[in-house]
C-alpha cells in the first residue's frame, strides 16, 4: 500500500473531528508581580463529568497539577463555598508551596468563579472565572474556559524571570486539560462499577 492510501483515512478523521487533534488555546502573562491566564480547550468528556470533577474540592490534586491539597471549608454565604489549598510549584531548583484559600461561587452551565480570601493566603489578590459547556452538540465534549489573575505576596526570584514562569504556567494549563479528561472519564468508570457491586 502506497503512502497515501495509509494517510487517507486519518486525513478523513481528521476532517471528521478536528477537535480531537487540538490544542488548548492558552495565554500567560507575567510582569514579576501579576499573573493573568486564560485559558480555552475542548474536553472529550461530557459537561456534568467535567463539572463534577473540577468542583470536587477534596480532590483538586487530580486534575491540577499545582495541588498538592486541597479541601472545603464550608459555606460561607449564599451558594458560595470556601476551599483552602496548598499548592506546589518548582521552576528549575526553585520550589515554594503556598496557602490558598478561595470563595467559590459554582453556577453549572453558567460562568462560576473563584475569588482569593487574602488573609487566609499567601495571595494578595486573585480572581478566576470558568465556564463548563457542551460542545459540538453530541453531549460527549465540552468547551472549558477560565481566565483570571493572581498575585502573590511574596517575590518571584530574579534569576527564573517572567519568561520562565510563563513557560511553566503555560505547561502546568495544558497538563491540567489532560487531566480533567482522564479524571471525568474515570468518574463514569466508577460510578458504573458502585452500580454494579450493588
Amino acid at each position: 500500500m502506497r503512502l497515501g492510501g495509509r494517510l487517507l483515512p486519518w486525513l478523513f478523521l481528521w476532517m471528521l473531528v478536528p477537535e480531537a487533534f487540538a490544542e488548548p488555546d492558552i495565554d500567560v502573562s507575567f510582569d514579576g508581580s501579576r499573573l493573568e491566564f486564560r485559558l480555552d480547550a475542548v474536553v472529550p468528556a461530557p459537561p456534568p463529568k467535567v463539572d463534577a470533577v473540577v468542583h470536587d474540592y477534596s480532590r483538586l490534586d487530580r486534575v491540577l497539577p499545582l495541588v498538592v491539597e486541597s479541601r472545603s471549608l464550608g459555606e460561607v454565604g449564599d451558594g458560595v463555598e470556601r476551599v483552602a489549598t496548598r499548592l506546589r510549584g518548582c521552576v528549575l531548583f526553585v520550589c515554594r508551596e503556598v496557602d490558598h484559600v478561595f470563595d467559590v461561587r459554582a453556577r453549572p452551565g453558567r460562568w462560576s468563579s473563584g475569588i482569593t480570601v487574602p488573609e487566609l493566603s499567601r495571595v494578595r489578590r486573585g480572581h478566576m472565572s470558568w465556564l463548563i459547556e457542551e460542545h459540538g452538540g453530541d453531549g460527549v465534549r465540552s468547551r472549558l474556559q477560565l481566565y483570571g489573575y493572581l498575585e502573590p505576596d511574596f517575590a518571584v526570584p530574579r534569576l527564573l524571570g517572567p519568561a520562565l514562569v510563563r513557560v511553566w504556567v503555560r505547561s502546568e494549563l495544558e497538563k491540567s486539560v489532560g487531566r480533567i479528561e482522564e479524571a471525568a472519564l474515570a468518574l463514569g468508570d466508577a460510578r458504573a462499577m458502585a452500580v454494579e457491586v450493588r
